[in-house]
């Protein structure tokens, strides 16, 4: 008998993950890394045939939802198509487990890879008020 560890389950993301996949026109879902780093996590996803101009990336509530769509160009004469229809419509959601500095987020795309660098916030120490 094997025993299960049980995992720590974020019942949003799951749901998230559920949805974005039951509601896509292709189910194509990018696959995804999520790195943390001691001042950063980083997200990678493989997109392969997307270009830049395709793709979106939003931080929201320390979620990163990371969206892309291209649609079959007009006009397009076949001699023999193999590959199903190129149209693809993707979200993915991510729910970070800590603070995000959301004016240092970088995000690159380069040869159908995208990596999002989203550096830890601070914790608030406080300040202390000097007396007058």
């Amino acid at each position: 008998m094997r025993f299960l560890v049980p995992r720590p389950v974020d019942i949003w993301t799951e749901m998230d993950e559920l949805f974005s996949r039951a509601f896509q026109f292709t189910g194509f879902v990018p696959p995804v890394d999520v790195e943390e780093t001691d001042d950063a996590y980083v997200v990678t996803a493989e997109l392969p045939g997307f270009d830049k101009k395709d793709i979106e990336v939003e931080l929201r509530n320390n979620v990163l939802i990371i969206k892309g769509e291209k649609v079959e160009r007009e006009g397009r004469r076949f001699l023999r198509r193999e590959r199903a229809r190129s149209f693809t419509r993707f979200e993915r959601r991510l729910q970070l487990p800590g603070d995000v500095a959301h004016d240092r987020v970088n995000a690159e795309f380069s040869k159908g890879e995208l990596v999002i660098t989203l550096p830890k916030a601070q914790p608030d120490r406080g300040w202390k008020i000097p007396l007058n």
